[in-house]
């Protein structure tokens, strides 16, 4: 997603990341790996 200039894009991009951090605290496997290509599209 580089280049992204959609704000709709990165509103859902940030929505996303909010709710994965809920499943990061409590550990679910794979959270950590889905957060990780969303953080980097924000970047």
């Amino acid at each position: 997603m580089e280049g992204m200039t959609s704000d709709r894009t990165r509103k859902a991009i940030t929505s996303l990341r909010s709710t994965l951090a809920l499943y990061q605290r409590r550990r679910v496997p794979g959270a950590s790996e889905l957060a990780r290509p969303a953080r980097q599209a924000l970047a």
